[in-house]
C-alpha cells in the first residue's frame, strides 16, 4: 500500500497490546500510537435532533490551537508532560493532505489535512514530541473531524536524531495507487444508490468515515511491517551476493563439514574437497577418490565437505 525509509536499527512491533510502543529502536526509542478521536457537527436543525435523540454529541471543528488547549495539553498534563511549543509541520500536512485528496467523496466536500508537531518535557525532565494528524472534512451540511496522534522518546543525546528521522520518515511516505483507486470505485458505487435512501446512507457514511480512519491506523501497521521485512530481504541478498562476488575475485569456496555443520572458505574449484582433524584440506577433480583409503596419507582420517550455494 505504501512505502517510507525508516531506519533500519528501528524495529516495527506488529502485535502489542494498547499502551504498548509500535516502533521501538536504539537509545531508549519508543513510539506510542494513540487512539484515533473522532468528531461530528452538523447545522441542520433536524439532523441535530436526531443524533442528540441517539444520545451522540455534536462538536464543530475549534481550530489547531483550541485542540491543542482544549484536547491534548490536559491529556498530557494529566501524565506529566509539561508544554513546551507546536507548530505545523508542512511536509507531513503535505503528505496526509494529499493521500485524503486522493479519496473519493461521497458529497461535495472540502477536506484539510494537518500535521502538528508539539513538544513537551517529561517529569524527569527528558524530552517528549508529540505529532498530530488532524483531518477535517466539511459537506453542505456536515462536517467530520479527527485527531490521530504518536508519541516519540528516546534518550536525550538521540532525541532530536530521532525526532527528525521520524518527520522524515512520515514525509516521504509514497503511498500505491492502486490500493486508492479500488477504494474509490467501492465508495463510487455506494454512492449510486436511490436517493429513497439517503438519510441511511448518511448514516452508513459517518460509519464508513470511521472505519476508514480506524483502517487508516491498521494500513500503517502493515505498511511498515513490510517496509521491514522487504528491506531486510534485500539487505540479506546483497550481503549474498557481495559475499560471492568476493569470493569470486580470490577464488574461493563455500564448503561445509556435514558431520559439524561449520562452514569453511576454501581455495580453487574442484569437484570434491577433504579436511583432517587439523584443520588441514585438500582439494581434487579425481571422480572417487577417497583419502581415507589412501597409504599416503599417513593413515589420517578425513572428512569430505560439501559445497554449499550462497
Amino acid at each position: 500500500a505504501a512505502e517510507a525509509p525508516y531506519p533500519a536499527d528501528w524495529k516495527l512491533v506488529p502485535v502489542r497490546q494498547q499502551g504498548d510502543p509500535s516502533i521501538v529502536g536504539p537509545h531508549g526509542l519508543k513510539v506510542v500510537d494513540y487512539n484515533l478521536k473522532v468528531y461530528m457537527y452538523t447545522n441542520d436543525p433536524s439532523l441535530q435532533s436526531s443524533y442528540y435523540a441517539t444520545g451522540q454529541q455534536l462538536r464543530p471543528w475549534p481550530g489547531v490551537d483550541a485542540v491543542i488547549e482544549q484536547d491534548i495539553k490536559p491529556r498530557a498534563h494529566s501524565q506529566g508532560l509539561t508544554y513546551v511549543k507546536h507548530y505545523e509541520i508542512p511536509d507531513v500536512t503535505r503528505i496526509d493532505q494529499w493521500y485524503s485528496d486522493q479519496l473519493y467523496k461521497a458529497v461535495p466536500s472540502q477536506s484539510q489535512a494537518i500535521a502538528v508537531g508539539t513538544e513537551w518535557t517529561m517529569a524527569d525532565g527528558s524530552p517528549y514530541f508529540l505529532l498530530i494528524h488532524m483531518n477535517v472534512s466539511e459537506s453542505a451540511n456536515m462536517q467530520n473531524w479527527s485527531i490521530f496522534s504518536s508519541g516519540l522518546q528516546a534518550d536525550k543525546n538521540y532525541f532530536e536524531r530521532a525526532r527528525k528521522q521520524y518527520i522524515f520518515s512520515l514525509a516521504n511516505t509514497r503511498y500505491a495507487l492502486e490500493p486508492i483507486a479500488a477504494y474509490n470505485q467501492r465508495e463510487a458505487q455506494k454512492a449510486g444508490q436511490s436517493w429513497a435512501a439517503f438519510n441511511q446512507r448518511m448514516a452508513q457514511n459517518q460509519a464508513a468515515f470511521e472505519a476508514q480512519q480506524r483502517a487508516h491506523v491498521n494500513k500503517t501497521e502493515a505498511i511498515n511491517n513490510a517496509i521491514m521485512n522487504g528491506y531486510n530481504a534485500r539487505n540479506a541478498a546483497s550481503d549474498r551476493q557481495q559475499e560471492q562476488t568476493i569470493d569470486g575475485i580470490y577464488e574461493r569456496t563455500k564448503v561445509q563439514n556435514t558431520e559439524t555443520g561449520q562452514n569453511y572458505k576454501v581455495d580453487g574449484y574442484h569437484n570434491q574437497y577433504w579436511m583432517n582433524s587439523n584443520g588441514e584440506y585438500i582439494g581434487t577433480n579425481q571422480s572417487g577418490y577417497n583419502p581415507n583409503l589412501d597409504e599416503n596419507m599417513n593413515n589420517q582420517k578425513w572428512q569430505e565437505l560439501k559445497q554449499v550455494p550462497y
